[in-house]
């Protein structure tokens, strides 16, 4: 699992295609994010997060959405 802004990543590694690939797990929206590397992941899922959050403010629904597992 991987944390940015409060979201939470939870991803796999597919071994055919040497991708990580990732959705957010504590969100009612789908998002999701890939990578080739661990680095290129995170970097996808923080993108994800921003570009997520920039589009519910430019159409002013709530980005604060989460909800949690615990």
């Amino acid at each position: 699992m991987i944390e940015y802004k409060g979201y939470i990543g939870q991803f796999t590694f597919n071994e055919i295609y040497n991708l990580f690939r990732g959705r957010v797990a504590n969100s009612h929206y789908l998002i999701e994010f890939e990578g080739k590397s661990m680095r290129e992941l995170k970097e996808a899922f923080h993108t994800a997060i921003d570009e997520h959050i920039a589009w519910c403010e430019k159409h002013n629904k709530n980005h604060d959405n989460k909800y949690s597992y615990t």
